[in-house]
């Protein structure tokens, strides 16, 4: 009996042996590596720091996201090592042992700038790469930040990637995707194009220990056994090392884990496993940044300035190219976009405070996007030239088809002190306004016509104005002022501090916008030492009209909220629907705004935080009547319905994308009407059932790493709301957002030969020009559609050419383009476009007419 026992226990002692041997024989892969550069952190030991681990550990393998401009750095300061490093790369490591995984230039989080700023972002990076690593291959994207954005799928492959990552589990302050998936999913962007990549699991848990985290971040015994319990048959960990650190090979305590390149274990499993499909929205990506600071306003701000002003420059630049034969300003070009991408840099963002005082990453960010504006206004300027007979005023419009709206400049010495009348190539008088800017000069604006991707010639005459019928206001015995325009009839209650408290919209069947006893452009938020929210509504303002004519009325508003100056301009149009606001807000010390102060008891590790919640921020109202039942949000490249019930959470572990890129839009249920908001900066937004749309302005207190964020002077902000019929597509928000962003440029000019040309028109006005530029003499043409209409997009081209043909992203050729000439002369070209994808097109021997 007892050998009987004995037999048995030693039966299930072996048996429970090689379960154990089996389960913990099941391979697991880490990828390890390093990220980093050296505006973020790059010591110069570095490079030969990597190639003495890599001698030393020939099982390991690193992934490298550096920003390209550290070569140019380290290949002086460090040139012996660097150059072992080099020859390391070409003779082993790009055979296995070291891959480049993201070759943007300033590590951009994506989801937070332009579509085309993305794109510059790769291709100046591959570029400087390839200088120092010819051979170098760019196969799968990967990241340490959430650097993300939906429509990455269209961007990597034209770059030639093959696969991707869609996690960064290591550094999650910044936030994180969503869980999704096992081994791999397919990521669908927007526009179709799919990409093997390896997901944040579905079982991928936060950590419970941080609040950077995620379970893949090292390959601990729980992670990787709770990957094979949940079926995942070859589960990988990632960790991108801060360039600097110095462990060698990151430690695992699960084995056996091999360390691979990303490139080298997609490939081993990518045939072996069952990939999901994941349509990965925008809203699978979860910022966690401190939207409201006024620091991280400012970047975003000067980033947007920056971002239009140098897509209308290169776009204006092209023209000159073709009409005046001047020559392509490459270098100058390439040096904005490097300031420009330096400021897209996500510390930029994430940690703007850090760095020596007066040389932090907010103050290199004015300094790097001032540099940006000085080349974009040259380049402008030089468009134009002295004007020997400043009576004649030419207008561009640098987007793809026909517009008319409000342009101005500043008049010249000697018209000034006469009435101006404003005439077209015709001679017909055409409306116009006079007004003085901040600093006193005296503006004329004018309604101007202008053909797509060109530019219209006007002429000033001083004489006296023609009399056009003005908007118009009167007080009633309420002490309302009743606004009336083209398109409006607007009340303002100087009781509830100005607010909009009705706005009927004429077009569009009479409907009233605002809900009934609401005030629309309050201001409200909590301030945290006086334990209560404070709001403009509940105070006595002070309403005035600034601006009164034929084209535009200006209302301003001056009230005070917690004891802080703060005015609106509100400035209505007579021919356009759009309502354009601007917030200035004159701060008293530095008042407390947002849900609690965190003292001196903030820790990286507690999951609620004050700088979270938005609902608390100081943020502006707007309770829009009868829509909101459904919300639409523009992101690089796309435009996403959001599916969140309310975007409100307080925590690290519950974040949610709240963010607002350039506009959202609500509409009915059924997209009969609607209205978007539009807004000068990258921010959040608030939606919840219990509160109107909010925009969010101000947040002050503890946020990441504790520090304390502050106000530095008065916070400027420009926002717009734009009432339409239909849903956002049909009642073109996206196009009337690029005209919002690409205003009409005018300037002083001698007569022109012709008093009107222009390139591109396009049919199709939802057909955008992302960007337009000369290389090698061929005109170079991005065009982005944003329609969902299943049909070929027309455009015609006013230019003489030898032939057109389809690139990618890289400069190869897909295709040749048709086109056939008409009757009088254009050349007409029919091309399709998925919804939300762009094409590249190369037009070669191109000549103005």
């Amino acid at each position: 009996m007892n050998c009987i026992i004995l037999s048995a226990k030693k039966t299930i002692f072996f048996v429970l042996m090689i379960a154990g041997f089996s389960l913990q024989a099941q391979q697991a892969w880490f990828a390890d590596g390093y990220h980093g550069g050296i505006y973020g952190h790059y010591p110069m030991w570095q490079a030969k720091f990597m190639v003495d681990q890599l001698k030393t550990n020939p099982g390991w393998a690193i992934n490298l996201e550096i920003e390209p401009e550290t070569w140019d750095s380290i290949s002086i300061k460090d040139a012996e090592n660097f150059a072992a490093f080099q020859a390391y790369y070409d003779r082993e490591g790009r055979h296995g042992r070291i891959e480049f995984v993201n070759p943007a230039w300033a590590q951009p989080y994506g989801y937070n700038i332009s579509g085309e700023s993305i794109i510059r972002q790769f291709a100046y990076g591959i570029a400087k790469n390839r200088e120092y690593f010819p051979n170098v291959t760019f196969r799968t994207y990967a990241v340490e930040e959430p650097c993300f954005t939906s429509s990455l799928p269209q961007i990597l492959k034209g770059f030639g990637f093959k696969y991707a990552v869609l996690r960064n589990p290591n550094t999650c302050w910044g936030g994180y995707t969503s869980a999704y998936g096992k081994d791999l999913v397919n990521w669908i962007g927007p526009d179709g194009t799919s990409i093997p990549a390896v997901p944040r699991y579905a079982m991928e848990r936060l950590s419970e220990e941080s609040t950077w985290q995620t379970a893949s971040w090292t390959n601990s015994r729980e992670f990787i056994n709770a990957c094979f319990q949940d079926g995942i048959q070859y589960p990988v960990g990632m960790c991108f090392q801060d360039a600097g650190w110095n462990g060698g090979p990151w430690h695992n305590a699960y084995q056996p884990t091999a360390y691979t390149t990303w490139t080298d274990y997609i490939e081993k499993i990518k045939d072996r496993v069952d990939a999901s499909d994941w349509q990965f929205t925008q809203e699978d990506i979860q910022p966690g940044l401190v939207w409201g600071a006024q620091v991280l306003q400012k970047i975003a701000q000067e980033v947007r300035v920056s971002e239009n002003r140098l897509i209308v420059a290169e776009k204006m630049a092209a023209l000159d190219y073709l009409y005046h034969n001047k020559p392509w300003p490459e270098a100058d070009f390439a040096e904005a976009w490097r300031t420009l991408m330096l400021a897209q840099h996500h510390d930029c963002w994430i940690v703007p405070y850090n760095g020596k005082p007066g040389d932090t990453w907010a103050d290199n960010v004015t300094r790097w996007t001032h540099s940006t504006n000085r080349i974009t206004d040259e380049k402008i300027a030089s468009l134009f030239g002295e004007a020997k007979e400043p009576a004649y005023v030419q207008v561009y419009n640098t987007l793809g088809s026909t517009r008319r709206e409000k342009a101005y400049l500043i008049l010249p010495d000697h018209l000034k002190g006469n009435h101006v009348t404003v005439m077209d190539a015709q001679n017909r008088v055409i409306p116009s306004q006079l007004s003085l800017d901040t600093d006193g000069n005296r503006l004329i604006h004018f309604e101007a016509e202008v053909p797509g991707m060109g530019y219209a010639t006007f002429r000033l005459k001083k004489e006296a104005a023609a009399v056009t019928d003005k908007s118009v206001m009167e007080s009633d015995s309420d002490g309302l002022l009743k606004v009336e325009t083209g398109y409006y009839s607007v009340l303002f209650d100087p009781s509830k501090g100005g607010t909009i408290t009705s706005l009927v919209d004429k077009k569009n069947g009479g409907k009233e916008l605002v809900q009934h006893s609401r005030s629309l452009n309050n201001l409200k938020g909590f301030f945290y030492r006086e334990g209560r929210f404070y709001e403009g509504a509940e105070s006595l303002a002070t309403v005035s009209v600034v601006e009164d004519g034929p084209l535009f009325t200006t209302i301003k508003v001056e009230n005070k909220i917690a004891g802080n100056r703060y005015s609106q301009r509100i400035t209505f149009y007579e021919n356009h629907p759009r309502i354009d606001f601007t917030l200035h807000i004159d701060w008293e010390g530095q008042p407390g705004i947002g849900a609690y102060d965190h003292h001196d008891h903030y820790k990286a590790t507690d999951r609620y935080k004050a700088f979270y919640n938005d609902k608390y921020k100081l943020h502006i109202e707007f309770p829009l009547d009868k829509v909101g039942e459904r919300l639409f949000k523009n992101a690089p490249f796309d435009v996403c319905e959001s599916e969140l019930d309310n975007t409100l959470f307080s925590s690290w572990d519950s974040l949610k994308h709240n963010v607002i890129l350039n506009w959202v839009d609500l509409t009915d249920q059924s997209a009969e009407r609607g209205v978007a908001l539009f807004t000068d900066h990258t921010t959040s937004y608030l939606q919840h059932e219990d509160l109107p749309l909010g925009l969010t302005v101000q947040y002050t207190g503890k946020a990441l790493w504790g520090r304390d964020y502050k106000l530095h002077g008065s916070t400027e902000i420009q926002y717009a709301l734009f009432p339409h019929t239909g849903g956002w597509e049909k009642g073109m928000v996206q196009r009337e957002s690029d005209a919002w962003n690409e205003p009409l440029i005018a300037q002083f000019g001698d007569k022109p030969a012709t008093h009107a040309r222009n390139l591109i028109e396009m049919i199709d006005k939802n057909l955008e020009i992302s960007s337009a530029v000369i290389e090698n003499e061929a005109l170079i043409v991005r065009l982005y559609n944003s329609s969902s209409d299943n049909k070929p997009q027309k455009i015609l081209l006013n230019c003489e050419l030898n032939s057109m043909e389809q690139i990618d992203l890289k400069g190869d050729k897909i295709a040749d383009v048709a086109y056939e000439k008409k009757a009088d002369g254009q050349w007409f070209i029919e091309i399709s476009i998925p919804q939300f994808g762009f094409k590249t097109l190369k037009i070669k021997g191109i000549k103005s007419f």
